[in-house]
């Protein structure tokens, strides 16, 4: 017969939960939703994950344990970083003009090295 203690659980016990648990599913929650808002580029995604988890993980550290606070964070802090500085997607900024090099076509020798 196994005991089972009645006692709430310890407060480390409690974050390391919230860690492993409640904030990787947070994250994930939020970046489904924010992708189902408006289709995004899959740099956008990578760079709204790193954003999300450096935030949500934060929110943690300062005590939020409720899994649904940390979504709604998540996005308010995602909408804010679009709003004030933009997450911009590697596929634009890789068309604007001036920013590709050219090189010569393989097989071609340049002037300076016969």
């Amino acid at each position: 017969m196994t005991l089972v203690s009645r006692r709430p659980p310890a407060p480390q016990v409690e974050t390391e939960a919230v860690e492993l648990v409640v904030a990787p599913a947070a994250i994930a929650r939020a970046l489904q939703l924010y992708e189902q808002l408006q289709p995004h580029d899959t740099s956008v995604i990578l760079q709204a994950r790193k954003i999300l988890t450096q935030h949500i993980f934060g929110m943690v550290d300062q005590g939020e344990l409720d899994e649904q606070t940390l979504i709604a964070g998540g996005l308010a802090h995602l909408k804010a970083i679009e709003r004030d500085r933009g997450i911009k997607s590697a596929h634009a900024a890789s068309k604007k003009p001036g920013k590709t090099r050219r090189h010569p076509p393989l097989g071609t020798r340049s002037k300076d090295h016969p």
